[in-house]
């Protein structure tokens, strides 16, 4: 008990540092428990909180090293895997790098290349998103990746090998063999199952895994290492061995295991469990408790931030849950302790789904229930077959036999993900609702546990509809956010009372070293979700620039869109029209042919241009609208030019908004003075990117905007406005300094 309860201490500690309501939450649970279990050592915990406080407020930042440009020199330590290609890692005064070639060149383990060598690392979050690069170099102990075109051999060579680099080349050559095994494409399958090498798994088929809630069959976890250790306990007993022998010898395996996986949070948290109660079962004591807790505090040691690795919190939650409620379970039979387990595993992992990646579930107990035991009973013992026949014999019929199972599997999961919806994105959680879920998942497995049945069907209905109001209740009426995707414009527009979500643009561009990720899975869709939205009211299309829609088509095929309203005379419209995914269901709406449109509470007012206007240039075609959000207006300008403002002066007359999106990102080809002259704003929003290579905003815009209140992507991020009545609040990503609101001043 006891090092479960400092482990409770360290992690209260975190939570505390990062949501100090939720933080005071758990730290009183955790001290009536403590003082309940161990009487007056409840002080020393208060003591190991805040020591771990300080750790994590103090310490933790000093753990990221500061970035170099470049280092003189690496070695080569182990490779990291993929289906069509393979990367280095390296290491430089002991410290790990990725490294890339263009080449394909595959350095041996244990060269030296001399330099020097550029090292990149991820940008800063310049958005208000959970995605976070940099945190994850982290946690993964990485300090840069190194892109390289190719290493001259001659700058290489050979030095004394580590333990560490003769494991991964033993873990090279087994990859090797495998691979060399058979020409068929489930070898990948095989090595995913057999040593966690989670990049042979494609970003299609990592989203219908997720979306089953089967994810973790795919990684090495506890499922696997129990399988493990029930096919060498039954092949060593069928030796007829002795008990101590069998426990030696399974302990070796599994430690040689673990070493093979590079140390992988789930593997070791799996296999040390496993080892150490292998050897506690020489003694009458077998201290689950104590060991997992144990496990979780040595590799908060080796490496503090992986205590934010999603998946270090689900497979030490769902563990903790299962070991403390295993009393309940032990009597009955095995597929009635499936059905429990499935449960608390499901019921355990709830709020940390929702609050890492704003999901929830809505078929994941059933998905188990049908791969957990599809599993165990066919695939892993097919993984383990192939891995003994890989080095003895493969005959030919075994070859199609495992070809076409592997292929009727990834099918039938593709097939089952795309079927129906399984997840729902639920808005990110503030104290209260963390709170209060928290709770109620507590009671929710307590009352499983007492197979009290009908209060958990009363507490799960009562989960459901906090769900439910989650996204329903905001204290806000409308939100407006200025998205950084750099060179390029992205807003969201919300109107929280009737639920309604506006995307106009999308932004698009593609970056050097990044050209295989789409620009929104990191900007506008992570948005998007924590927002809690998982459909679209209306896409507008400013205009068909790439900057502006490049991201369009990909967004439509990750979320529904109900109607994408644009400019059908824009000379872009046709080669845009061509590439609308197949199975858009929405209506296209001609932005000309209504001068206004409404979207739940919000208003749409087209100011320009009209169906007259004949220009090549779909920059000229740009859309100008005025968008009403309760009290609060905005003119959103897309790309026109100073005599586009011109002309559409000549019929507007005088403009008046809250807030203007300055045009072309500032372009000194735009925002001229005969339009700020005939028009009153007071706030001015640049879209650019940080050190782009047109120089937006030009100086000379920011000379004649001088009056207005400038919110600029590459100073400030992402800029977000929140509107309740006549008050509207402006924060941004990266300045807190300006963060202010404002009243609506009564006309």
């Amino acid at each position: 008990m006891i090092p479960f309860l400092i482990l409770l201490a360290i992690l209260n500690g975190y939570i505390l540092a990062g949501q100090p309501v939720i933080g005071l939450f758990f730290i009183i649970t955790t001290s009536v428990i403590s003082y309940r279990k161990l009487g007056g050592l409840f002080l020393i915990l208060h003591c190991l909180v805040a020591a771990i406080i300080s750790m994590a407020v103090f310490m933790l930042p000093e753990k990221t090293p500061p970035p170099v440009d470049s280092i003189p020199g690496f070695t080569v330590t182990g490779y990291k895997y993929y289906q069509d290609s393979i990367a280095h890692t390296a290491t430089y005064n002991d410290r790990r790098y990725d490294l890339y070639l263009e080449e394909s060149v595959k350095l041996p383990v244990g060269y030296a290349c001399s330099g020097p060598f550029e090292v990149h690392m991820p940008a800063e979050n310049r958005n208000f998103i959970k995605v976070d690069d940099r945190m994850t170099m982290n946690i993964n102990d990485l300090a840069g990746r190194i892109y390289e075109d190719t290493i001259d051999a001659a700058a290489c060579q050979p030095v004394e090998k580590t333990a560490g680099m003769r494991l991964a080349e033993i873990r090279d050559g087994y990859m090797e063999r495998v691979l060399g095994a058979t020409v068929h494409d489930y070898k990948f399958d095989i090595l995913t199952l057999s040593v966690g090498n989670k990049a042979y798994i494609t970003s299609e088929f990592f989203d219908s895994l997720q979306k089953l809630g089967i994810y973790h069959l795919y990684v090495i976890s506890g499922t696997h290492i129990a399988f493990i250790s029930g096919i060498l306990f039954f092949l060593l007993n069928r030796l007829r061995l002795d008990i101590t022998t069998i426990r030696l010898v399974m302990m070796a395996s599994l430690i040689l295991f673990l070493f093979l996986n590079f140390f992988s949070p789930s593997v070791f948290r799996a296999v040390f469990m496993t080892v150490v109660l292998l050897a506690t079962s020489f003694t009458r004591h077998k201290p689950y408790l104590a060991i997992i807790s144990l496990s979780a505090i040595i590799q908060i040691l080796l490496n503090p931030w992986i205590v934010y690795h999603a998946g270090f919190q689900l497979s030490y939650i769902t563990t903790f849950l299962i070991i403390l409620s295993r009393n309940y379970w032990s009597q009955y039979g095995f597929f009635t302790q499936l059905f429990g387990i499935t449960l608390i595993a499901e019921f355990s992992t709830l709020v940390i789904l929702l609050h890492q990646f704003n999901e929830l579930s809505i078929s994941g107990i059933m998905m188990n229930l049908i791969f957990v035991p599809l599993f165990t009973f066919l695939i892993f013992p097919m993984v383990i077959l192939f891995n003994v026949m890989a080095f003895t014999h493969l005959p030919v019929f075994m070859d199609v036999f495992y070809s076409f199972t592997f292929g009727m599997l990834r099918q039938l999961i593709t097939v089952i993900a795309e079927g129906m919806r399984h997840r729902i994105s639920v808005a990110n959680l503030n104290f209260f609702w963390l709170i209060l879920l928290v709770t109620l998942t507590y009671w929710m497995i307590r009352t499983l546990c007492l197979k009290q049945f009908r209060r958990l069907v009363v507490l799960t209905i009562c989960f459901g509809l906090s769900i439910y109001m989650i996204d329903r209740l905001s204290y806000q009426d409308y939100t407006v956010t200025m998205v950084d995707v750099g060179q390029g414009d992205a807003f969201v527009i919300e109107d929280h009372r009737s639920g309604t979500v506006i995307l106009l643009d999308t932004g698009g561009q593609f970056y050097f070293r990044d050209a295989g990720r789409k620009l929104s899975e990191r900007t506008v869709l992570p948005y998007l979700k924590e927002s809690g939205v998982d459909r679209i009211d209306m896409l507008i299309l400013s205009h068909f620039d790439l900057d502006h829609v490049g991201e369009s088509h990909h967004i439509m095929t990750e979320l529904p869109v109900d109607h994408v309203y644009l400019n059908a005379n824009d000379p872009g419209f046709e080669a845009w029209y061509a590439g609308v995914p197949r199975d858009f269901e929405g209506k296209i709406i001609n932005a000309l042919e209504s001068r206004e449109i409404r979207a739940g509470g919000i208003v749409i007012e087209r100011l320009f241009p009209d169906a007259t206007l004949q220009e090549v240039d779909t920059n000229r075609n740009s859309l100008v609208l005025k968008v009403h959000t309760g009290s609060f207006s905005f003119l959103f300008t897309g790309d026109t030019d100073v005599e586009m403002e011109t002309q559409m002066m000549s019929t507007q007359g005088t403009i008046e908004a809250d807030v203007l999106k300055l045009a072309h990102h500032g372009s000194d080809t735009s925002t001229g003075d005969h339009f700020l002259a005939h028009s009153t704003f007071t706030y001015g929003l640049i879209s650019a990117g940080l050190d782009n290579r047109y120089d937006h905003p030009h100086a000379e815009v920011l000379g004649r905007v001088r009056d207005l209140r400038l919110l600029d992507t590459t100073k400030h991020g992402m800029v977000r406005f929140t509107i309740r009545n006549d008050r509207m609040c402006i924060e941004t990503k990266l300045d807190e300094t300006i963060d202010h609101c404002i009243k609506k001043r009564a006309e």
